[in-house]
């Protein structure tokens, strides 16, 4: 096999980014290798006047993307999830140009429910949820830092244009612990 079980679940994290990016109206694409290196899996493009309050009407979305079949621990409504110190940092700086998000796709445990598909429906079991790091504040640990992503953070087409519309008035949406 080509792919490994982990190399699956990335390419699955970016297709349902894909799906949902498309059917929101944006154009979604692989970052490069280099910025990759600075925690930017893909790119969302935007060209939209979302009201009269919108400041930018063509710009782009930084996303660092992760999946897991790891099944998440629910704390107070949110979902934990293990993040890479290096990808923690990256994302909560303040100085960055575009906004950034982190997306977690939540996969089953079984391999075989992860996409099922016939010849009147494909279906990504589970779901992805976002995550904003902005202003996290710095880390005490040295390889792993655990976020928190609030249940209501569903990735779906209508949340991701309501995200896009308070980042084209350039609301900063700052990390919620």
């Amino acid at each position: 096999m080509l792919l490994t079980p982990n190399n699956i679940r990335a390419e699955l994290s970016y297709a349902y980014l894909h799906a949902v990016a498309s059917r929101a109206g944006f154009g979604c694409e692989y970052s490069t290798r280099l910025e990759d290196g600075i925690s930017v899996d893909a790119k969302l493009r935007i060209k939209e006047r979302f009201s009269s309050e919108s400041k930018l009407t063509n710009f782009t979305l930084d996303v660092q993307l992760k999946s897991t079949s790891d099944e998440p621990a629910e704390v107070n409504g949110k979902y934990s999830f293990g993040l890479r110190l290096k990808n923690y940092n990256d994302l909560r700086a303040k100085e960055c140009q575009a906004p950034q998000l982190l997306i977690v796709l939540f996969l089953s445990t079984d391999e075989r429910e992860w996409l099922v598909h016939s010849v009147e429906r494909l279906i990504c079991q589970k779901s992805a949820y976002w995550l904003s790091l902005w202003g996290a504040p710095a880390s005490e640990n040295t390889t792993e830092q655990t976020v928190y992503i609030p249940k209501e953070n569903y990735l779906s087409v209508d949340n991701l244009r309501n995200l896009a519309a308070r980042f084209s008035r350039r609301e900063v949406i700052k990390y919620a612990p």
